[in-house]
């Protein structure tokens, strides 16, 4: 690029503070990045305040955030391992005592800006600049999407734009250098690629920084779905494995999002791991030993300084295992549904002494988390033990001011009724009278001592989330609510009622099947079986619900029937638990990912165009010359009219032919990673339109 091209997009970025922009439109001076704008346009771009050149006269860098500019990227790009702790706290009660007065400073402004639509956006042309090594844009203001043309700047190190208000789904970068990777507290939304994280195979080069990265922040925006990292996808080798990859990253934080699954025990093959943040998220499950163990028995622990799983739905105990972690220093758990106590050889006066006064570090255990039947403001010391008449908490660490009583059967219906929208159900005898006797309201069976033991509700037209307070019912035996429109998650409490029948297919209830409740013998017969059955069909979380991209004809897998959860590629936006059907394509009884029948349609269509124009004027030349040669040899006069009359061919509909099903050549995939298994099925696009031999398979 030219250099006066050079200027006019540099300038784009600080276009409200030009000195001809009108006083209403300019960002206050107080806001760090808006710098260079008071630059004289005929100094060389090189002199300008935030960017740097090479001794080429080549931009390397573009900084407009307030600090000392990074003499050395590589520099700072290892100097990652030595943050001692983040730069911002995330634990709110202790934020104003931990960021520094600019960061105070800053955040104020922050608050005060009014909503420019002036506020720029990325310039495309940033791309043409390929020897950028280093975007520094935090702060800015700055809206929109990152364009195409800077995520494939090929020479990139590092991007930093948090704090802005960009948009859009989350950008894939190309660079094969990049080391550090910041879009935090932004509005990015959606789901990550199945394949982020996933290894190249030949010829494949989607995430190839892999090997360099060394900081990966997308905390702090609405991104939801699962974490994809099992390492597989459907377009790298899946025999690969992760130690191969992300050996150098050392801060992963996905923290203040939506994500929800397990964690994944990939995380113990990253051997220079130092940070991780993954609360306030949705995610389930146990904390995994790989996070301790490393990628197997007998490998070197990580070297974890801080571990962030607190505000999840995580379930389980507090393994004693993370104080194999020599270099833990700060550790919350707290805001989960974790159950047990803390281990003794956590409670270490140097584990999280950095939140805790003297006084509160003190207390032992209390600073990783508050027990069970206990309160506090946020979960960890200083904690209040519940009184013996003032209710009960069941977890470790609530954030909870009072104890709770437990909920009445009453209350617990009467919540259930008004959660999902009641007076809406489509029968009215099912109407059910706040506080009314439970054992009267219809749907409802209870045994000889008037406790709730079933409770059966299908197609009655229930939406909404199903309260976790249903675990409060002691004597629940039968759960059914399947073919309603409920949505949200599973929630891990259901593992608390001494359920045997479970049944929520046909719903749209999203994310996994909680742990605890697949290893629990007895829900749907899980556990129960003959000896000689494998153990992982015996336990299994399909034989609750089927998984997100699987179903059956019942929703679920079942020992005793033979029926098993098979994989259902057809349409992303009805990836749900406990899918009861399928419209994958079928074609002679090879069942066909919709998303792979739709890509060969596409790269087929311009050929079969272009094959069927060339039949249809051979067909007509064909009949021309033979109405021509009948003339010729009969002597009969035609009309004009049928001279360019064309041959048409029969055309036959679906009725008429016969319809091809066989389920014993069906073609499936499987993947024994859970988080593989949700996110695979979501890669596949509709296909609406159907062929003379392609049957859409629907099984009901």
């Amino acid at each position: 690029m030219k250099e006066s091209e050079v200027k006019q997009t540099l300038l784009t970025l600080v276009e409200p503070n030009r000195n001809d922009a009108t006083a209403s439109d300019r960002i206050p001076d107080t806001i760090v990045g808006w710098r260079f704008y008071g630059a004289q346009y005929e100094m060389p771009v090189c002199n300008w305040t935030g960017i740097l050149c090479d001794d080429d006269a080549s931009i390397i860098g573009l900084d407009l955030e307030e600090g000392v500019w990074i003499e050395s990227l590589l520099g700072y790009a290892s100097s990652v391992e030595h943050e001692p702790s983040r730069t911002l706290m995330k634990r709110d009660y202790l934020h104003k005592e931990r960021v520094s007065k600019h960061q105070q400073h800053q955040e104020e402004a922050e608050r005060k800006l009014p909503s420019l639509a002036s506020a720029p956006f990325l310039p495309s042309a940033l791309g043409k600049l390929s020897s950028l090594r280093a975007i520094k844009l935090s702060s800015n203001q700055i809206r929109g999407p990152i364009p195409p043309s800077i995520t494939k700047l090929p020479n990139l190190e590092l991007l930093e734009i948090r704090s802005n208000n960009m948009t859009e789904t989350f950008p894939h970068f190309y660079s094969e250098k990049l080391k550090v990777f910041d879009i935090s507290k932004n509005r990015f939304h959606g789901t990550l690629p199945d394949d982020l994280f996933a290894h190249p195979s030949v010829g494949k080069t989607t995430a190839p920084f892999l090997k360099t990265l060394v900081k990966f922040d997308i905390s702090h925006n609405g991104l939801n779905g699962t974490i994809p990292l099992n390492g597989r996808s459907a377009t790298y080798d899946a025999e690969k494995k992760m130690e191969t990859s992300l050996q150098k990253l050392k801060f992963f934080d996905v923290g203040f999002n939506l994500f929800s699954g397990t964690i994944c025990n990939n995380f113990g093959t990253m051997e220079s791991l130092q940070a991780l943040f993954l609360e306030h998220n949705r995610l389930i499950g146990t904390i995994p030993k790989s996070l301790y163990r490393g990628s197997g028995i007998g490998s070197n622990p990580l070297p974890l300084v801080q571990l962030y799983l607190q505000q999840n739905d995580l379930s389980g105990t507090l393994p004693s295992g993370l104080a194999q972690l020599p270099s833990l220093k700060e550790l919350y758990v707290d805001g989960n549904k974790l159950t047990g106590s803390v281990p003794e050889v956590l409670c270490t006066e140097e584990l999280n002494n950095a939140f805790l006064s003297s006084d509160e570090a003190a207390r032992g255990c209390d600073g990783v988390s508050c027990p069970v039947n206990s309160r506090s403001v946020e979960g960890v010391a200083p904690c209040a033990a519940c009184p013996d008449d003032g209710g009960y908490n069941r977890y470790m660490g609530r954030h909870e001011t009072d104890c709770i009583s437990p909920l009445s059967e009453v209350e617990v219906l009467d919540l259930f009724f008004e959660r999902l929208h009641g007076e809406e159900w489509l029968d009215p005898s099912y109407y059910w009278e706040k506080g009314s006797e439970v054992c009267q309201r219809q749907g409802i069976g209870c045994n000889q001592d008037g406790d709730v033991v079933n409770i059966t509700l299908p197609s009655l037209g229930l939406r909404g989330s199903l309260p976790t307070e249903l675990g409060a019912l002691n004597s629940l035996q039968v759960f059914n609510v399947s073919h309603n429109g409920l949505t949200g998650f599973l929630p891990s409490d259901f593992r608390f009622a001494p359920i045997t029948t479970f049944d929520i297919s046909g719903n749209s209830i999203s994310g996994h099947v909680p742990i605890l409740m697949c290893i629990k013998e007895g829900i749907n017969n899980n556990g129960i079986g003959p000896p000689d059955i494998d153990f992982d069909l015996l336990y299994s979380c399909d034989n609750i619900v089927c998984s997100r991209g699987s179903y059956s004809s019942i929703g679920r897998a079942s020992i005793e029937e033979n029926i098993t959860c098979l994989p259902c590629y057809d349409d992303p936006a009805m990836n749900y638990l406990g899918r009861s059907q399928c419209t994958d394509i079928h074609i002679l009884g090879y069942q066909i990912r919709r998303d792979d029948a739709t890509d060969a349609a596409k790269k087929t269509a311009p050929f079969i165009a272009l094959m069927g124009i060339s039949v249809f004027f051979l067909l007509r030349r064909m009949r021309q010359k033979k109405l021509v040669s009948f003339d010729s040899n009969n002597n009969i006069s035609l009309p004009s009219s049928t001279r360019n009359i064309a041959l048409r061919q029969h055309s036959t509909s679906l009725d008429d032919l016969e319809l091809v099903e066989d389920d014993d050549v069906d073609e499936y995939y499987s993947d024994d990673d859970w988080t593989a298994a949700a996110s695979e099925g979501e890669t596949g696009w509709f296909a609406r339109k159907k062929s003379e031999m392609v049957v859409l398979r629907s099984v009901s």
